[in-house]
């Protein structure tokens, strides 16, 4: 379940500080973006550590919840189409995305209040309800930006991780 962003941020930060994280301390700062909700911008220069969890309107009436966490992830400055647009499209060609995870496990649908979703309705649902959260840093600080993402995945769970792969890489695995 997603924790209040300012609180994890400042656990983030005082444990950080403790094994004195190389770049720490550094500006964080945290936006949230609730259900329905716009595709963000990256802001220039910055690295990001983003969420994917419901939103309160529709996860209060299913069964998984309010703000339960399907993704967390992170990007590097520069890297504007994963953070903007990519979660969104079942067809990112070569990299995983929230919509093919959505599209490639419908065990799950019930779960999460799911009807139906396919290829072209996955990220209209997204935006329409799911909240996401952003914690922003300076995009050179990559141990910062790794640490947290493992920091914010551990502490809130995260429904997809691990178990979508691009179909290209799966292919590659399978011969």
């Amino acid at each position: 379940m997603m924790i209040d962003p300012a609180v994890l941020a400042a656990e983030f930060g005082e444990a950080a500080s403790k094994v004195a994280i190389d770049g720490w301390p550094c500006r964080l700062r945290f936006e949230t973006l609730p259900a329905p909700h716009r595709k963000p911008r990256l802001p220039l220069g910055d690295g990001a550590v983003y969420v994917f969890a419901i939103g309160s309107a529709y996860g209060s009436a299913a069964p998984c919840g309010v703000g339960t966490v399907l993704k967390v992830g992170e990007v590097g400055p520069g890297n504007e189409q994963r953070f903007t647009r990519s979660h969104y499209r079942p067809s990112a060609p070569g990299i995983s995305t929230l919509a093919q995870s959505l599209l490639a496990h419908p065990i799950l649908w019930s779960w999460l209040g799911i009807q139906h979703i396919d290829v072209d309705t996955a990220g209209e649902w997204m935006l329409d309800n799911l909240d996401r959260i952003h914690f922003f840093m300076p995009g050179e600080r990559t141990k910062v930006r790794a640490a947290l993402e493992i920091y914010v995945r551990a502490r809130v769970g995260s429904v997809f991780e691990g178990v979508s792969i691009g179909a290209k890489r799966r292919a590659r695995l399978a011969g």
